[in-house]
């Protein structure tokens, strides 16, 4: 008796960038759908610097909250977004929970490491490694998204599955966050 083998679907929920033939492109490197941060993109984000910046209105796009205020993105975890980025990866046990409680996965965009030079590249790597820690620690999900700025420097699911594996995550939950969690974002 022969079993069905399912691969999942692949989807990146930070491009930074519109380009043509885009979604073919990324369709060609393995992905079902991309969220993509520009003006003719599906994706808004909101860089939060004030409370102010908590009062936005949805627009029907995929809604990522980006703040170093750790108590800002605590109140936006009771907002209507999508996805948190904390970009200095400081492992808050408080906003964590609280992620975890809302269901508001953290983005993990993999720009963040490779723009990087040397020395500190590997102290954003041990940073995001121990966040992702706290994260599995406390129940918080999180998305692997390359963050490309141009459709040449997107990776493919496995690479990103890979770069996952070497922040610590077991191959499990590096393919559940490229995978089962965007899947969930994207359906709201």
């Amino acid at each position: 008796m022969r079993s069905e083998f399912h691969m999942p679907d692949y989807y990146d929920l930070d491009i930074r960038c519109w380009e043509r033939d885009l979604e073919s492109y990324a369709g060609s490197l393995g992905f079902r759908k991309i969220c993509c941060f520009s003006p003719e993109g599906n994706g808004v984000e909101i860089k939060g610097r004030g409370q102010n910046d908590l009062n936005f209105k949805r627009e029907g796009k995929l809604v990522l909250f980006l703040s170093e205020d750790i108590e800002l993105l605590k109140r936006a975890c009771r907002k209507d977004v999508d996805m948190l980025l904390f970009p200095r990866f400081l492992p808050d046990a408080g906003l964590i929970r609280i992620a975890a409680e809302s269901r508001k996965p953290f983005e993990i965009p993999i720009s963040m490491i490779l723009n990087k030079k040397a020395s500190d590249r590997a102290f954003m790597i041990s940073k995001i490694s121990f966040f992702l820690k706290m994260c599995n620690k406390y129940g918080a999900d999180f998305v692997l998204t390359s963050g490309a700025s141009s459709k040449f420097l997107m990776k493919s699911p496995a690479e990103l599955i890979s770069l996952g594996q070497a922040l610590g995550l077991s191959p499990d939950q590096a393919v559940k966050s490229v995978s089962m969690i965007p899947e969930y974002v994207l359906e709201g």
